[in-house]
């Protein structure tokens, strides 16, 4: 396979290396497309037919399904079940409706397996996979972090200006519940969680320690409050 026939997921695959994972998995795919009685959304078939799922399971601590994993109870619903949380708190989930070439991806409590509970985590597949990537990869370089601190108002907008607005998600935190985990790329990595006006952590990932010390302070994180 080349990099050319990566359509939805680029963003995600150059995040995990710039590749794709070797042997793909097309038996899998074709059996699991019987199962479901049709082909599946272009963007998760890709994702699943080149690897994707195994390249995130390699860096995620969370519990990623593999496409032999993927027939099962979640189906019946309408729905493949794509990760579960590392302490189990919620589950991703993703329509098999192939109306939609790049669904969206819905959070669920981690015992529905009808996914009656689901909240939308990020408006298409792609954006999923991309910050499951991102994120996954963003706590291990030279990270600067802090918790729990006010966010300056005016804080996010000076983000926007300095750095490259990536995939918002919405409802987890990595750890816990949230309105939003806004992303940014550039000079920096930063990454923040946020429920109303508090910071409920936040990251900067750069080379330079000055450049996150910067950044940091921009978004008000080691105030102390």
């Amino acid at each position: 396979m080349t990099r050319n026939f990566v359509a939805w997921n680029q963003a995600a695959f150059d995040v995990l290396g710039g590749g794709v994972a070797r042997a793909p998995a097309g038996d899998e795919l074709a059996a699991l497309e019987r199962w479901v009685g049709g082909g599946l959304p272009g963007a998760v078939r890709e994702w699943f037919l080149l690897g994707g799922d195994r390249l995130l399971a390699s860096v995620s601590s969370n519990l990623v399904t593999g496409v032999q994993d993927l027939a099962g109870r979640f189906l019946e619903h309408g729905f493949l079940l794509l990760e579960t949380d590392s302490q189990a708190c919620c589950r991703w989930v993703v329509p098999v409706s192939a109306a939609y070439d790049d669904p969206p991806v819905y959070l669920i409590d981690p015992d529905d397996d009808a996914c009656a509970t689901r909240s939308r985590y990020a408006g298409c597949f792609s954006d999923y996979t991309f910050t499951a990537a991102w994120d996954a990869t963003l706590w291990k370089a030279e990270v600067s972090a802090d918790f729990d601190h006010p966010l300056p108002p005016d804080a996010l907008d000076g983000l926007r200006r300095r750095l490259t607005v990536l995939p918002t998600t919405h409802g987890w935190a990595m750890n816990q519940s949230c309105d939003a985990v806004h992303r940014f790329g550039g000079p920096a990595r930063v990454a923040v969680a946020v429920a109303g006006g508090t910071a409920l952590w936040s990251a900067v990932a750069a080379a330079s320690p000055g450049v996150r010390d910067a950044f940091a302070a921009l978004i008000g994180a080691g105030s102390g409050g």
